[in-house]
């Protein structure tokens, strides 16, 4: 019997029970849990390893996260699962203001320790997901892979929350219609659209049938 590859074996580990919601107000994320995530890849690959980057600043002086041209914060983790490397970055990110108001899950231009050590581990899950563990949560229920700017990104969110709530409370085809209209004009992501264009053709069939 041929050995099942590392992608889809990960990729077929049920990780429901694994994972949390992270973040307030209009922003709210789900993470997989990187213990869990861990131990379920070691059940599997005991010889699994990963590593976090150190970088350098302009003094020389090692640090475990870099900083981009605009000041916000990214680190690095590579996991190696049967002599597979993939490295991954990730922003920090944390409650920070926008607009004048308080947004949680945005990125940090001078986060603490323990906001780093934090985004050390979304990037071992993230890196993990590319090998197949949790795939499906970035397909749609974490960062969507259309978008990497997290203020969009909270933006889509809620107009994809709003058009399911539309949806929900449509009386007629013709009010669905309508908001069909809106939902083709707002250029969701495609993980976002599809849940709402999903309960917009429940709706209708709802609707159609009563």
């Amino acid at each position: 019997m041929a050995k099942s590859s590392v992608f889809k074996t990960l990729s077929q580990i049920d990780v429901s029970k694994m994972t949390e919601s992270k973040g307030h107000g209009n922003f709210k994320a789900t993470y997989l849990s990187w213990v869990h995530a861990w131990k379920s890849v070691k059940d599997h690959y005991p010889d699994a390893t990963f590593e976090k980057k150190i970088f350098n600043d302009n003094q020389d002086n090692p640090l475990p996260f870099m900083r981009d041209t605009k000041g916000n914060t990214w680190v690095e983790v590579s996991v190696t699962i049967e002599g597979i490397k993939i490295p991954e970055v990730f922003p920090v990110l944390g409650l920070a203001e926008v607009n004048g108001k308080k947004r949680d899950m945005q990125p940090l231009k001078h986060p603490d320790s323990f906001q780093v050590n934090t985004a050390h581990q979304r990037c071992l899950t993230k890196a993990l997901a590319y090998h197949g563990l949790g795939i499906h949560i970035y397909a749609g229920e974490d960062l969507p892979m259309e978008t990497s700017n997290v203020e969009d990104l909270a933006d889509y969110k809620n107009k994809a929350n709003s058009f399911k709530d539309k949806i929900k409370d449509a009386k007629t085809q013709k009010a669905l219609d309508t908001i069909a209209k809106d939902i083709s004009a707002a250029k969701l992501p495609d993980s976002l659209a599809d849940p709402v264009r999903s309960a917009w053709a429940n709706k209708s069939r709802q609707l159609q049938a009563s």
